[in-house]
């Protein structure tokens, strides 16, 4: 039997990756690694490179943006930023976008 995972001696490497964040309560920083993560890969390293800080509070995705025009751009995709972060992650994660 295994003391860190609930007794169970056999366990798929997600399920035990997921609880050991949960146990743990890390979850939320693996989030938002993996958020900016995937935020670069999303948008390409140009705007990437524009980007100050990533938060993520209550389902909204809060960029930091240091380029003017990269702000608007990031504004005019919006919807489509968000569908491609949630189709990366895998689940409705990000359902808003706000630029400063």
């Amino acid at each position: 039997m295994n003391q860190y995972f609930g007794g169970r001696s056999e366990y798929k490497i997600n399920e035990a990756i997921a609880e050991f964040l949960d146990k743990y309560r890390l979850k939320d920083g693996y989030t938002r690694m993996q958020i900016a993560t995937i935020w670069q890969e999303t948008i390409g390293e140009v705007i990437a490179r524009s980007t100050k800080k990533i938060e993520l509070k209550d389902n909204k995705l809060i960029l930091y943006i240091t380029s003017p025009v990269v702000k608007k751009e990031l504004l005019m995709l919006r919807s489509e930023i968000i569908t491609q972060l949630n189709n990366k992650i895998g689940k409705e994660l990000v359902r808003e976008i706000e630029v400063r």
